[in-house]
């Protein structure tokens, strides 16, 4: 479905007598000034500049280019052509905004420039109400701006027309003039925007078209650009605090070519070109994302971040179209505005499941992932999703899901733990085989295989366990700290009103400690270390080769750097960490009675020395 399919004609119908009515406006205008006031021959070539002078002292400078003289010397007119300014008759005379609303956005747009202003997501709302995904910096929002030439270039802030054309479509346009090398007169064209949404959709299209008033080639041509759309200085919602800085929430650019996905990451304050053409790209946040998707044959994509007082970072797309050589041309593109969840995202793959009948984009590339562990984090998701079916709340989901998975992995944590205590009641006589073959590694190695054979013991019995659960352990970190779901989703009223972020039960201004920044005092960290502390007691053992001070740094100083690490982690996560800790030790207090009881029936087991009586010296019997 095209993006102008619901344009009836009258806003054509409009624009084009506006074009019209300029045109004869002007040429009657310089046909009057010739014949009442002829300029003499010495004048004739600077006719061309005054007239564009009196046309450039009415727009807005922002839009003003400057003026470039007529030559004589027979240059094309399908050279550069440089914008002198907009029609001064052709425009409203103060700022208005529109608003169109479907089931799931409101899109607010101003006529100052046609930009987007405002775009907020009914369905998904924070402490600040319904999440704003055109965050405005120090400089104001730029929604999705036009400039007239390269990146880079002034972006247009003349007041255009309006035109609703129905419910989910409005036109923006405006008539301009531009300079061309090789004509005594300016030419007007006109430049239209025309946004186009639909219920049930977080992707709008925004077509771009200029139309000369002439049937002549309009090169609006700026180092080889004619225009280009630039999105910034931020997509919501607004940023508690820089990236990295205790926020949880981040920015990354992200491009798909050639099918396949990559990151870009541009150095603060350079643009950076991307190489390859992309299908679309992207500014990913942790739980929202805005995609681009021009359907040009030919473009240019920059992307550049830079700092900013007010939003703290700014991350901005900009996609330059090449020069025009038609005298009429109409872009299409696309964009999604909405939540990175992949039921959203993957709508785009299918023709059938979109209204605007886009295929094939894999916007699902956008979405966080853990690559090969995929399927294992989606039937956790799914057992997340039922208990939260069941018990209504996300937290409890969370604490049955933890419970589920120790339940299921206890098994193969009883064999671990046997395994480490086979391998303390052995540790003596491998300290021995050590000790004796100390300087003959290779007879060491094949004394210690002989020695384990003989024993029944199989040294890899306590690393595969590990193994097994690590997989399980990713998957679960990757779910709590980026499911969707979660953003928003309440525990505990007063303490814990949004699983996604970190719990605060005192905040404060911003402290710099200049190792750490500190802005609240927070009581799931506090638990966690607690809970770390008591479960490296319970699960403490020696390993071969492993001294008493290894030991207590592992049992010590582990548990209080995650505390600094994990301070600022969405309280989700620390969650089922802490759940799953407090598991641990129940399940290690059970396993420690299941191996003293091993012990108790091995040594009943094992035959006693018979030791001879004692008795009583006799003497010797004579025969």
């Amino acid at each position: 479905m095209s993006i102008l399919d619901s344009n009836n004609q009258t806003g054509d119908k409009r624009t084009l007598l506006a074009v019209v009515l300029s045109v004869v406006v002007i040429t009657v205008g310089f046909l009057l000034q010739a014949t009442l006031f002829p300029a003499p021959a010495q004048q004739a070539q600077q006719a061309a500049p005054s007239t564009q002078t009196t046309a450039q002292a009415a727009p807005a400078p922002s839009t003003v280019a400057p003026a470039i003289p007529a030559t004589s010397t027979g240059t094309s007119a399908a050279t550069s052509a440089k914008v002198i300014g907009a029609l001064t008759s052709d425009g409203p005379t103060a700022e208005r905004k529109y608003t169109i609303s479907t089931d799931i956005l409101e899109a607010v747009l101003s006529n100052k420039g046609g930009d987007i202003v405002s775009l907020r997501l009914k369905k998904h709302s924070d402490k600040n109400g319904e999440v704003d995904l055109i965050v405005p910096g120090q400089g104001g929002a730029q929604g999705l701006s036009l400039a007239l030439g390269d990146t880079g270039s002034a972006p247009l802030t003349d007041l255009m027309n309006a035109v609703m054309l129905n419910s989910s479509t409005i036109v923006f346009s405006r008539t301009y003039f531009a300079a061309v090398p090789g004509k005594a007169d300016p030419v007007p064209f006109t430049l239209k925007k025309t946004y186009t949404f639909r219920n049930g959709e977080y992707m709008f299209g925004l077509a771009i078209s200029l139309e000369n008033s002439v049937n002549e080639i309009l090169s609006l041509d700026t180092a080889g650009y004619a225009y280009s759309l630039t999105l910034g200085p931020q997509i919501g919602p607004r940023l508690t605090s820089a990236p990295g800085s205790g926020n949880s929430d981040y920015r990354k650019f992200i491009q798909l070519t050639g099918g396949k996905k990559k990151e870009e990451r541009p150095k603060a304050g350079v643009p950076m070109v991307l190489k390859d053409q992309p299908t679309w790209v992207a500014i990913s946040g942790k739980y929202f994302s805005f995609a681009a998707i021009p359907e040009l044959s030919s473009f240019k994509t920059t992307i550049s971040t830079s700092q900013d007082p007010t939003i703290f970072q700014t991350d901005v797309v900009s996609i330059a179209r090449p020069a025009i050589k038609a005298s009429k041309q109409t872009d299409a593109y696309y964009f999604y505005f909405g939540p990175k969840t992949n039921s959203e995202l993957s709508k785009y793959d299918y023709a059938d499941k979109n209204a605007f009948q886009r295929s094939g984009l894999n916007l699902e590339q956008a979405a966080e992932s853990t690559g090969i562990l995929t399927w294992l984090e989606t039937i956790l998701k799914f057992c997340l999703n039922f208990f939260v079916g069941l018990v209504h709340n996300y937290g409890i989901a969370i604490i049955l899901v933890t419970i589920m998975v120790k339940a299921v992995l206890f098994p193969l944590t009883k064999n671990g733990s046997v395994s480490a205590a086979k391998m303390q009641e052995l540790k003596p006589k491998i300290d021995e085989l050590q000790a004796k073959y100390k300087g003959n590694p290779q007879k060491l190695n094949q004394e210690m295989a002989e020695f384990y054979k003989k024993e029944g013991y199989n040294p890899m019995s306590g690393c595969l366990p590990l193994l097994i659960q690590f997989p399980i352990f990713i998957a679960m970190y990757n779910l709590f700290n980026n499911h969707f779901d979660l953003r928003g989703a309440m525990f505990i009223p007063g303490w814990i009103p949004d699983l996604s972020q970190p719990e605060a039960i005192f905040s404060f201004p911003m402290v710099n400690l200049v190792i750490w920044k500190l802005d609240a005092i927070r009581a799931l960290p506090i638990i966690y270390v607690v809970s770390q502390l008591l479960y490296g007691k319970y699960t403490s053992m020696t390993s071969p080769g492993q001294s008493a001070t290894q030991m207590k740094v592992m049992m010590y100083g582990m548990p209080i750097m995650f505390f600094f690490i994990l301070y600022n982690t969405p309280s989700g996560l620390l969650l089922y960490w802490i759940v799953s800790n407090v598991l641990s030790i129940g399940q290690q207090i059970v396993i420690n009675d299941i191996l003293k009881k091993r012990r108790a029936t091995l040594a009943a087991a094992s035959p006693a020395p018979v030791l001879a009586p004692n008795r009583k010296p006799t003497k010797n019997k004579k025969k």
